[in-house]
């Protein structure tokens, strides 16, 4: 099979795990669990990058900044990943109130990083560059977990069943017919934009925070900052020091 068509499969399969999110399945509770899981870090590094260079290319004034931005949306994202473990156990009735407390979370989340950039003066053109790229990430995948959770709401206001099993269809088919069942089942339910999976935010996060810039000090600064994705047995085994 051509690179082409493998790819095409390969996004068939994110569109479906993104749908079965609108299924309310168990699985989609545990990748939503595992790319949380992964953010927190992801957000806590930027704080210690900027850190780093503080003195040089960022002043006191925005390491504070960053810092408290950093520090509220770490709490909100363990908030989120407590809500998502509650919501994997709740009954139905419980369910669309847990659906409520996690998308203001990640509304906070999504604002608090998106009013962090423009507050910031940071004057060395590479430090502000990578910075605003490795925010950028976060909020994307913000964003796209947000725009997803009215998904779920409506899913499980008619019944889970349905989309699960046009998910379920979507999956065992392959290439250009799992695409066009893929799309038709968007269809029905919107087309919010997939979230990468947590493999896949771990990856595009440490590309982008490693790439070379030329700044000597930013380059050393990044190399020890990348982020890793383990299961949740290697998280709970470790007690947390494992992400």
């Amino acid at each position: 099979m051509s690179k082409r068509g493998w790819g095409r499969i390969g996004l068939a399969l994110v569109l479906s795990g993104t749908m079965i999110l609108a299924g309310c399945s168990t699985d989609w509770v545990g990748e939503a669990q595992q790319i949380v899981a992964a953010m927190i870090p992801a957000t806590t590094n930027l704080v210690t990058l900027v850190a780093t260079l503080q003195g040089k290319t960022v002043s006191a004034e925005d390491l504070a900044m960053i810092q408290s931005a950093s520090t509220q949306a770490g709490a909100d994202l363990e908030l989120i990943s407590s809500l998502i473990a509650a919501y994997q156990k709740a009954d139905d009735a419980a369910k669309p109130g847990i659906l409520s407390q996690i998308q203001s979370a990640m509304n906070a989340v999504q604002v608090n990083l998106q009013g962090l950039l423009p507050a910031l003066h940071i004057k060395d053109t590479s430090t502000q560059t990578k910075v605003a790229a490795v925010v950028g990430i976060l909020i994307s995948e913000v964003q796209s977990l947000v725009a997803l959770v009215p998904l779920v709401q409506s899913a499980g206001a008619r019944g889970q069943g349905s989309v699960a099993a046009r998910v379920s269809l979507a999956s065992a088919s392959a290439g250009e017919s799992q695409t066009s069942h893929l799309s038709q089942v968007q269809g029905e339910v919107g087309h919010p934009a997939a979230p990468l999976s947590a493999r896949e935010f771990v990856r595009s996060y440490n590309s982008t925070l490693t790439a070379k810039t030329g700044n000597t000090a930013l380059d050393r600064a990044t190399a020890g900052l990348q982020i890793h994705q383990h299961g949740a047995v290697a998280r709970w085994v470790s007690a947390g020091v494992l992400q």
